[in-house]
């Protein structure tokens, strides 16, 4: 792809005087102005970002350095505007010659208002932005830079440093402060926000879960294809919603399932990569089936709830989701160090590109969503096997589960060696465990069919 069109007149046209540097190949996609920068070899703090808001108004281009994350509030108080993110859909309308998430700074070639951020002020030197494809950048000097936001509104700093890490080590506040006080933690889904609505009627029953989940065609799918999963043995066609909760999967399973689904589906991070949505949703898939059957094998008075089971394998790796979500060009440099670095523990590359890792984002969310205890305490100890406090059952059978997985090249958990410990808390032996997995991977066709689907 070339550069925007608009862009290139624009540029012609006012005789602005620039370069257009070719980015090198790379083993990644490029999904990002900050992986950009990285693969240019170029220092982030010269590389800038435009940002789409909305109102019922119009567009407005907010212009900050990609080192530095959107203050949405701060921008909205000085324009005295309730402006949002504005939906891809919109932006492309306008951007039509141009990538998602590789906008031009060039606000006046849309016919857009720009708004510059005041930390852009005394930048000196080379400054580089988007080019409208994944495959350039454009360089001018600041002077250029400067002349070419000439009818910008000039504003307070509405953009905070994205270095989490150095931000913790002065003393200015974690990376979980800076998320709350930015009110960067998106809402629940409606979808979710019914199914657990619903599950605290007690007057609830099969009908009223089915009518629910056929609102949305797509997770009435994914219910009825897992429940046709050979893994269940359900000799007779699984043809509707009802057939799935009452005859296969049961009311509890079902409404944990949607639940998950219905959580985790609107997250949208680029698909591929080892935390890609194609992995994610891979990994969720197996991880939820095998926690669930390994759950079965417990004896009954340790044994826990299936349904809660399923939905602490579906959603414990969660935090990567929202740290794609939140923290783009930041999270493909996680993926992209993570695919260079497979002998390295996921959470240490986390923790030292991000200041957080994806334990402790998840379950920020999770708590903030107030879903279930028991959900949120896995999603932030699945990764730590001397774990012993409330609701241990569910960390234990995640930890198994994912170091299970991890031999047959699925999930991102530090090793394939499962604690002997760990297997006796959960009164099960390794047998079980290996026999448990050997009869997941015959019905493998169907987990892969239905993570590739969610992650459509």
């Amino acid at each position: 792809m070339a550069i925007a069109h608009k862009l290139k007149q624009y540029l012609s046209s006012n005789r602005i005087a620039h370069t257009v540097i070719g980015l090198p190949s790379s083993p990644v996609p490029v999904m990002s102005l900050m992986y950009a920068a990285e693969i240019a070899g170029l220092a982030p703090q010269s590389v800038v970002q435009a940002i789409a808001l909305k109102d019922n108004i119009g567009l407005v281009m907010a212009i900050i350095p990609i080192t530095h994350t959107l203050d949405i509030n701060a921008v909205c108080k000085l324009l005295h505007r309730p402006l949002v993110l504005a939906p891809p859909a919109e932006v492309m309308a306008v951007f039509h010659d141009c990538k998602p998430d590789f906008i031009p700074v060039a606000g006046e070639a849309y016919g857009v208002r720009a708004m510059l951020d005041d930390s852009l002020l005394q930048a000196g030197g080379d400054i580089y932005f988007a080019a409208g494809d994944d495959a350039h950048l454009i360089q001018v000097h600041s002077k250029i830079f400067h002349v070419m936001q000439r009818n910008a509104w000039l504003g307070g700093n509405f953009a905070e440093h994205t270095n989490a890490a150095v931000a913790t080590q002065r003393g200015d506040g974690d990376l979980k402060q800076r998320i709350e006080r930015m009110g960067m933690l998106p809402p629940l889904p409606e979808m979710a926000r019914k199914i657990i609505q619903l599950s605290g009627n007690t007057k609830a029953g099969v009908n009223d879960l089915a009518r629910l989940v056929e609102l949305d065609p797509s997770l009435a799918a994914q219910v009825m294809r897992y429940a046709s999963s050979p893994f269940f043995g359900y000799k007779g066609a699984v043809d509707s919603v009802d057939t799935a909760i009452a005859r296969v999967l049961g009311y509890d399973m079902v409404m944990n399932l949607a639940l998950g689904v219905a959580t985790a589906k609107p997250f949208r991070i680029p698909q591929h990569g080892p935390l890609g949505l194609a992995a994610f949703w891979r990994h969720a898939a197996y991880s939820a089936a095998l926690m669930q059957a390994l759950g079965r094998t417990m004896p009954e008075s340790i044994r826990p709830r299936p349904g809660l089971t399923f939905l602490a394998g579906l959603l414990h790796n969660f935090g990567h989701l929202l740290q794609g979500h939140l923290f783009k060009q930041e999270f493909l440099r996680i993926n992209a160090a993570v695919e260079k670095n497979p002998e390295r523990s996921v959470v240490s590359i986390e923790q030292e590109i991000l200041g957080a890792d994806h334990c402790q984002v998840g379950s920020w969310l999770m708590k903030a969503w107030r879903l279930p205890e028991e959900i949120v305490v896995t999603a932030f100890e699945h990764h730590n096997e001397n774990y012993a406090g409330p609701h241990a059952v569910y960390v234990h059978l995640a930890l198994v589960a994912d170091r299970m997985l991890k031999t047959h090249g699925i999930g991102d958990s530090e090793s394939h060696d499962v604690p002997p410990a760990i297997l006796a808390a959960l009164k099960v032996d390794e047998v079980q465990v290996i026999m448990v997995m050997n009869r997941l991977l015959e019905g493998s066709d169907g987990l892969n069919t239905m993570a590739q689907q969610l992650a459509a």
